[in-house]
């Protein structure tokens, strides 16, 4: 090491690609946290690891210190399979270029917008509820988990209803299998389909709009100028990619969750309105969003480690949001915890937009299994994990048994563009 080479210490062996299963993600970040809130590791090039509630919340708010951007010019892009994905999405700017695309997300998806959806919210369940309830087993994630987040944000962006299905197992593909598998070769491949289905879906709203997000996308003006192509372009796609299977995963955990639990279940079962608090602890222990990365863009301290500008920094939520020093008895699942200040969807600036509309539909899809089908077993040895738990986690198969039950929807009814059923 020369003089001029920062130090950075303490040194830890730890790389959250490694982490094959929840249990294994848990048990290394809550050994990280009980050694230390920050450290360095080599793995992946080299970057600080953040576990600590206080740590991951404060670098969230400060955003003007750990910055969005991808500033490494190695890292303009990110892989998928073939696939190059551009940099800046929205999520990755920082002001003044971010406002304009958090304005145009946040009117879309705004707590007045999720409201007028609710009735789409409550068909769509209802719909794919309807399509199992009969028969009295059901795959949860690839028939109700998976699809109602897709159904409701592809019919609210206008997507023709052909598409909705390839969209979904897209999205859905590229974290449920490894990278090794067909499966996720073909899913990968399909984002680059969808990413062409937007620019074209796009074009068309710009020359003859319509009464759908993507035309308000399309049109939105911010301080008297419209829009870029590729600006909306990129929201349509940050909106496709932040809706389809985040909401899956954590619906996804609450369902095994209560299956695994009884005592949980039946205190949802005797008390409805314990609904609103169940949710929030189920984003707290089961956050579908895991991690995520920022830059230092100036040398700053963070949890008593001297950060350097340049260093990239990786903020856990999940390991933030199971810190006894924030949550006592953090690794307790606890129905009416309060407070219950979980990280979930991030602090500060680039906190979700999308998380009104990911608490309504996790909300309607657990009342309703849970008045539908409130016997319903998941049988272990059919449970499936996502192959890795670095940054997005989930179940790729959950295998249900209940006793049947009837339809609530007419067969004949409209559905407005509803998918084949499975």
């Amino acid at each position: 090491m020369t003089a001029h080479e920062p130090v950075r210490e303490p040194v830890v062996d730890f790389d959250h690609y490694r982490h094959r299963s929840i249990g294994e993600s848990d048990r290394a970040w809550r050994a990280l946290r009980e050694r230390c809130p920050v450290a360095w590791t080599e793995a992946n090039g080299g970057h600080w690891v953040v576990a600590g509630y206080d740590e991951v919340a404060a670098a969230f708010r400060d955003w003007e210190t750990f910055s969005s951007r991808r500033t490494d010019p190695e890292v303009c892009s990110l892989s998928v399979g073939n696939l190059r994905v551009p940099p800046l999405y929205p999520e990755e700017l920082d002001p003044p270029e971010w406002y304009p695309l958090r304005r145009v997300l946040s009117e879309v998806l705004s707590p007045n917008a999720v409201a007028r959806l609710a009735p789409r919210i409550e068909h769509w369940v209802t719909f794919f509820v309807d399509q199992f309830i009969e028969r009295g087993s059901c795959e949860l994630a690839a028939e109700l988990t998976c699809r109602v987040p897709a159904a409701v944000v592809l019919e609210l962006l206008g997507f023709p209803p052909a598409d909705w299905e390839r969209i979904q197992r897209a999205f859905h593909g590229i974290a449920a299998y490894d990278r090794t598998k067909p499966e996720f070769v073909a899913a990968a491949a399909d984002i680059g389909w969808v990413s062409r289905r937007v620019a074209e879906e796009m074009a068309e709203r710009r020359r003859a709009p319509r009464d759908d997000a993507m035309s308000f996308i399309a049109a939105y003006e911010y301080e008297g100028v419209r829009i870029a192509p590729e600006d909306a372009e990129a929201v349509v796609l940050l909106t496709i990619g932040g809706g389809v299977d985040t909401t899956t995963s954590v619906s996804s955990a609450a369902l095994l969750h209560l299956a695994r639990h009884p005592d949980d279940r039946r205190r949802l079962l005797d008390d409805p309105a314990a609904i609103d608090g169940a949710i929030e602890e189920f984003l707290r222990v089961y956050p579908p969003a895991r991690t995520h990365a920022r830059t230092a863009v100036r040398d700053t301290e963070l949890g008593g480690c001297r950060v350097t500008s340049g260093d990239r920094v990786l903020l856990s939520e999940v390991s933030a949001n199971h810190d006894e020093h924030a949550f006592p008895d953090a690794d307790r699942f606890v129905i009416d915890r309060f407070p219950n200040r979980h990280v979930a969807f991030g602090m500060g600036i680039h906190r979700c937009p999308g998380s009104h509309l990911a608490r309504a539909q996790f909300k309607v899809m657990l009342q309703q299994v849970l008045e539908r089908m409130p016997d319903y077993t998941v049988r272990d040895d059919d449970v499936v994990e996502y192959p890795n738990w670095s940054s997005i986690g989930g179940w790729a198969r959950l295998r249900a048994e209940f006793t049947s039950g009837p339809r609530r929807l007419p067969p004949s009814a409209p559905q407005r563009g509803a998918p084949d059923p499975v």
